[in-house]
C-alpha cells in the first residue's frame, strides 16, 4: 500500500488522539466538564470517517461517504459545553447552541441519495464543480465548516469577557489566565475560515484539486484537536459568580454600595485576607457573606478599582509596615504576598515615602 503525504498527517493526528484519549482516562477527570469533553473526543475519530475509508480502500463500505461532517459540529459544540463551566461559575445552558448540528445533520441525509458507485469514485478523487448536482457533496461541509466557525467565535468571545473582567473577580490573575486556550480557539476560527474558502472552491471549479476533502478533513481535525489536547491538561480559572447584566448596568445605590465597600474592609482586615494567594472574590465574598456582583460595581462605581486593586492596597499596606518597622528584606516580603517583584515593592515604598514627604 502506497501511502501519500495526507494519509501520513491523518495518520500523525491519530496517534496524538490515541495519547490524547490514554491521557483523559488516566486522569478520571471528575470535574463538571468532563463529560463533554470525554463525548468530544469520541465524536474525534468518527468526523475522520471518510479518511478511514480512503486509506484502508474499503468500497464496500463506501455508502458511509459523506455522513461524518456533523461530528466536527457535535465536537466543538461539546467543547464549548466543557469550557464554559471554566469561566462562570453558573454556567448557562443554551438548547439553540444545538441548532448548527441539527441542521448539518438534516444536509447529510442528502448523502444518502448518492450512489455508492459514485461514492467509491469520490474516495479515490473528490467531486470538484457542477454545484446544482452534486450539492449533496458540498452542503454538509459547508455549513460543518460555518458552525465550527460559529461556535468557535462564541468561545473566544466569552474567552475575552473572561480576561476582561479577571481583575475584578481575582488577585494573583496570572495565574487564572487561559491565554494558550485563547489562542487554539484564536487559531481555529481561523482554520474554519479556510475550510469554507476550500469547500466553496471546490463546490463552483475554481481549481481543481482532486485530494480537497483530505484537506479540509486534515484542517478541521488538527483544529479540534488541538483543542481537546489543551483541555486535558490542568489549568487553574476563577469562574466569574457575577450577573454580568447587572455588572454590566453598574447599577446601585449609595448606601448599597458605601455598606459593602465597609463590610468588605472590616472583612478583609480581620481575616488577613490580603495574606492569601490566590484568592478570588467568589471565595472572598462567601466568607464574608456579601454578594460578589454587587461589590464589583461598589468598587467600580465608588471607588473606581477592581477586586485586584482593593486587596493590593492591603498588601501594599502591609508591606510598608513590615518594611518599616523590620529587618525583612524586600524579597521576603514579595515572596511573602505574592507580589510581582522586589522592584515592584520597592518602586512603591519609594512613592509612597516621597508623598507623605511632600506633603509635610
Amino acid at each position: 500500500m502506497t501511502f501519500s503525504i495526507q494519509d501520513y498527517c491523518v495518520l500523525l493526528l491519530l496517534v496524538i488522539y490515541l495519547l490524547s484519549l490514554g491521557l483523559f482516562l488516566r486522569q478520571q477527570r471528575h470535574n463538571k466538564g468532563a463529560g463533554w469533553l470525554l463525548a468530544a473526543l469520541l465524536c474525534w475519530p468518527l468526523f475522520m470517517t471518510d479518511e478511514w475509508l480512503r486509506m484502508s480502500g474499503l468500497n464496500e463500505l463506501a455508502v458511509l461517504y459523506g455522513l461524518s461532517d456533523v461530528f466536527a459540529v457535535i465536537a466543538i459544540t461539546c467543547c464549548y459545553r466543557a469550557i464554559k463551566p471554566m469561566l462562570y461559575l453558573q454556567p448557562s445552558a443554551k438548547k439553540r447552541l444545538w441548532l448548527p448540528a441539527g441542521i448539518t445533520a438534516l444536509l447529510q441525509v442528502a448523502a444518502l441519495l448518492i450512489p455508492a458507485t459514485e461514492k467509491q469514485r469520490w474516495l479515490m478523487a473528490s467531486p470538484i464543480g457542477d454545484p446544482l448536482v452534486l450539492w449533496p457533496a458540498y452542503a454538509a461541509p459547508l455549513v460543518a465548516g460555518f458552525s465550527v466557525l460559529l461556535i468557535g467565535i462564541l468561545i473566544t468571545e466569552h474567552m475575552q469577557t473572561y480576561h476582561r473582567h479577571l481583575p475584578e473577580q481575582a488577585v494573583d490573575i496570572s495565574e487564572f489566565k487561559v491565554t494558550g486556550l485563547a489562542s487554539v480557539m484564536g487559531i481555529t476560527v481561523g482554520i474554519a475560515f479556510m475550510s469554507i474558502l476550500l469547500v466553496t472552491a471546490a463546490t463552483f471549479g475554481f481549481f481543481q484539486l482532486a485530494a480537497w476533502e483530505s484537506y479540509y478533513h486534515l484542517m478541521l481535525g488538527a483544529a479540534l484537536l488541538s483543542i481537546l489536547v489543551s483541555l486535558l491538561f490542568a489549568r487553574n480559572t476563577s469562574p466569574s459568580p457575577f450577573d454580568h447584566e447587572r455588572l454590566d448596568e453598574g447599577k446601585a445605590t449609595p448606601y448599597e454600595m458605601s455598606s459593602i465597600i465597609s463590610k468588605a474592609e472590616r472583612h478583609t482586615i480581620d481575616s488577613k485576607a490580603y495574606k492569601a494567594r490566590r484568592l478570588t472574590i467568589a471565595h472572598f465574598c462567601d466568607e464574608a457573606g456579601l454578594d460578589a456582583t454587587t461589590l464589583a460595581i461598589a468598587l467600580r462605581v465608588s471607588d473606581k478599582k477592581s477586586f485586584r486593586r482593593f486587596i493590593y492596597h492591603f498588601r501594599l499596606e502591609y508591606a510598608k509596615k513590615v518594611l518599616l518597622r523590620t529587618d525583612t528584606k524586600v524579597a521576603a516580603v514579595a515572596k511573602r504576598l505574592g507580589l510581582n517583584s522586589e522592584k515592584f515593592l520597592s518602586d512603591y515604598l519609594v512613592k509612597h515615602l516621597t508623598k507623605n514627604g511632600s506633603g509635610q
